[in-house]
């Protein structure tokens, strides 16, 4: 530097614990003041698995690694799964959930491979990433009562990757609005093409108020599975909010098995995941914030998919952008206009 006050500051280290460094040199060493906490140095690196089975493509996709630049996510930020069960001794989440009820004795596989994608233990050297990183896991059960006991409990996000059935109900709508102004996020997969008939159906828990319905597409941003088959999709209809990959992706129902698998409960956790990550890096955001935020920085695919604009959500999920609108929301300069009402927001504030 050529500023004279910054010619006379030092970094200072040594091989001891730094609340100790600092108390020495405020209160000792007369020669020094106004001592700080340095930096944190941290290299921006890619997770030591990311990327080990070559069936990754969906990390890729969404920009994980993008959004992991701005924030890791925070194991206060909790990701509750509604589904199954789980096998809770799996490496990839024997460390990262919080809460789990041990008299579940329903079968593992699903709910094991969702809640990984969600947020699985990531940097293990193992297995593969996953986008909530250091997100927690609370593992609940399948049914509407667990929706409301994982909201009171805190859960941040919570992940439905089942149906409820093809009717509307108002006593469940009623649960869901009320997790939903309770502060909880609530991400469901849409359905699987043949669900409740055809992939034009409305499957609820997916098509209720206040659900974010995510349905699926592939490698190459395709609603199709199959390119030119019109009977190879998931379900595409005026509920669904976004989509993200859902087709051949890398999931391991058990420890040990690792292979991929297709369905919009593969998409729905890797919102989740993402939204964990977004509240992570602006706790101020309430979830119509999110909602818009998922939406206004998705990926336009309405080129790769012309039979389905407006039927497959706003695009597809951008976590790298949306990581990036969601630590710029508050600041002065940022306003929104909300897709649904078309009115000018202001200033987040907590």
């Amino acid at each position: 530097s050529r500023n004279p006050s910054l010619l006379k500051v030092y970094e200072v280290s040594c091989d001891c614990e730094v609340e100790d460094l600092y108390a020495t040199l405020t209160n000792t060493v007369s020669v020094v003041s106004k001592v700080e906490y340095g930096p944190d140095y941290q290299t921006l690196a890619t997770p030591n698995d990311y990327g080990l089975n070559a069936a990754h493509y969906a990390l890729d996709l969404i920009g994980a690694e993008n959004a992991w630049n701005i924030t890791t996510g925070d194991e206060n930020i909790v990701i509750a799964v509604s589904d199954q069960n789980f096998e809770i001794t799996h490496e990839e989440l024997v460390s990262q959930y919080i809460y789990y009820d041990a008299t579940n004795t329903q079968s593992t596989g699903h709910g094991t491979s969702v809640a990984i994608l969600a947020g699985g233990e990531t940097d293990n050297s193992h297995f593969n990433s996953s986008i909530g990183y250091k997100s927690s896991l609370a593992l609940y059960r399948m049914n509407p009562n667990e929706i409301l006991d994982a909201s009171y409990a805190g859960a941040d996000v919570i992940n439905i990757s089942w149906s409820s059935g093809c009717e509307y109900n108002s006593y469940f709508q009623d649960l869901i609005d009320e997790a939903y102004e309770n502060g909880s996020f609530i991400v469901a997969a849409a359905g699987n093409g043949s669900t409740c008939g055809g992939p034009e159906s409305l499957v609820y828990p997916a098509a209720y108020n206040h659900v974010f319905a995510v349905t699926s597409i592939g490698q190459n941003f395709n609603h199709q599975s199959v390119l030119g088959d019109a009977n190879s999709t998931h379900q595409h209809n005026e509920t669904v909010d976004l989509s993200a990959p859902g087709y051949n992706v890398l999931i391991s129902p058990s420890q040990g098995w690792e292979t991929v698998g297709s369905g919009t409960s593969y998409a729905s956790p890797m919102v989740a995941g993402t939204v964990a990550l977004m509240k992570a890096a602006n706790s101020c955001l309430r979830n119509d914030d999110i909602a818009y935020i998922l939406k206004a920085s998705s990926t336009n695919i309405d080129a790769f998919n012309p039979d389905y604009i407006g039927l497959i959500g706003e695009g597809c999920l951008n976590a790298g952008a949306a990581l990036e609108m969601a630590q710029d929301a508050g600041n002065d300069a940022v306003s929104y206009t909300h897709l649904r009402a078309h009115e000018t927001r202001g200033n987040i504030v907590c």
